[in-house]
């Protein structure tokens, strides 16, 4: 069974907030109607949601031992070569997860004798301490909110992930390009280009690429914001943390633990350059103001976001001409209503009308139907999803 997956978006908060919130739901109802609401409210099958409910009660066998929306647990346990291993579980994603380990892991490091290892998903995060060294206190795995950007600029120079993202736009800004275009170059020979940029780069705190990079993991890859606003929850009691000690994982912490495994299986062969990232110095008033304290919104006309939104729903400046028309329109935007459809045909509804059918008609879109609820041809269509052959 494959392990590895490639890089993609986190978990949003606000996402894992209603995982919690239905996973406490479901503990708090009686089973019979707990299986009743997945079928009929959440569209799983009979099968799925017993399967589901036997994967929470397993988890909580102890009272308050499975996370949701107010509720943090951290299951610590020996592993088969007796080191400690540590998980903290929660809903959050991570967007969350990612900085929250990397300032923990730096605080454990200060304090354990050996290495550290740490690994996080959109369930939770693994620690691996070694033996010689007793659990640490329950203070260090929530730190300051009020430290949190200048610990995570110390940190993140050092990651494979600052490497990455490094290269990725140092390829894009052309300090990278390819010697022939025709030609594709090997990703270990760009790994090695970028390493070596980078330790020049290091020289300089204002280089340009490195802003770029320190502004796209706590923009795009990282969620600040919400991070902060969860450890202070959990300093005012808001959140509350469960705390468990055992001899074996729970349900919920093996699920976390096969992520591990199949990140660290193979840790040796790691790229270089990866696990070598130059310690940067930066001119942290720059990177401040490159973040920025005001949102993006307040620098833009009102009037021009309208416009814009405009445009991308087609509602301005768009009109459709024949059925062809009508079937990107649907391909572009996915699902639309009938009423939104007309209101991007315009005051030619009669056409377009004759236009659904006939496209109805030969299956090119279809009514769709989801969590039990029917949408009719005049309510919701789309275009059908293209299967593989065979």
């Amino acid at each position: 069974m494959p392990f590895w997956k490639g890089d993609g978006p986190g978990r949003p908060l606000e996402f894992g907030r209603a995982i919690g919130q239905l996973m406490r739901r479901l503990l708090e109802m009686p089973r019979s109607e707990a299986l009743l609401a997945l079928q009929d409210k959440y569209g799983l099958d009979a099968p799925a949601a017993k399967s589901l409910m036997r994967y929470l009660a397993d988890q909580n066998k102890d009272n308050d031992a499975a996370p949701h929306y107010r509720c943090i647990v951290i299951d610590c346990f020996p592993d088969e070569i007796g080191d400690w291993r540590i998980v903290i579980l929660s809903p959050f994603g991570s967007r969350v997860h990612a900085p929250w380990a990397m300032l923990i892991s730096s605080r454990l490091r200060a304090t354990a004798s050996g290495e550290v290892d740490v690994n996080w998903t959109d369930d939770g995060i693994v620690f691996r301490i070694p033996d010689t060294c007793g659990l640490p206190a329950l203070e260090e795995f929530f730190p300051d909110p009020d430290e949190l950007e200048s610990n995570l600029v110390t940190e993140l120079s050092g990651t494979a992930l600052f490497a990455a993202k490094f290269r990725e736009n140092a390829v894009r800004s052309l300090l990278l390009p390819r010697r022939s275009p025709q030609k594709r170059s090997p990703l270990w020979l760009q790994r090695r280009r970028a390493a070596r940029l980078l330790k020049v780069a290091s020289r300089f705190p204002l280089f340009p690429v490195v802003m770029e990079t320190y502004r796209e993991c706590f923009r795009d890859v990282f969620d600040l914001p919400g991070l902060t606003e969860i450890l202070r929850s959990l300093r005012s009691r808001e959140i509350a943390v469960q705390y468990m000690r055992s001899d074996h994982p729970s349900s919920f912490s093996a699920s976390v633990l096969f992520n591990y495994t199949g990140n660290y299986i193979y840790g040796g062969d790691a790229p270089l350059t990866e696990r070598r990232a130059a310690t940067l110095t930066l001119d942290h008033v720059q990177l401040k103001e490159l973040l920025g304290t005001a949102e993006f919104r307040d620098l833009f006309d009102s009037d021009v976001i309208a416009e814009l939104a405009l445009e991308l729903k087609r509602l301005n400046g768009f009109s459709l001409r024949d059925a062809d028309d009508l079937h990107d329109l649907l391909i572009v935007l996915g699902p639309l209503s009938k009423e939104e459809i007309y209101a991007c045909g315009g005051e030619d509804q009669p056409r377009v009308s004759e236009w659904l059918n006939a496209l109805l008609q030969c299956r090119r879109i279809f009514p769709w139907a989801i969590c039990g609820w029917t949408a009719g041809t005049d309510d919701l269509v789309l275009p059908p999803l293209k299967m593989p052959a065979g």
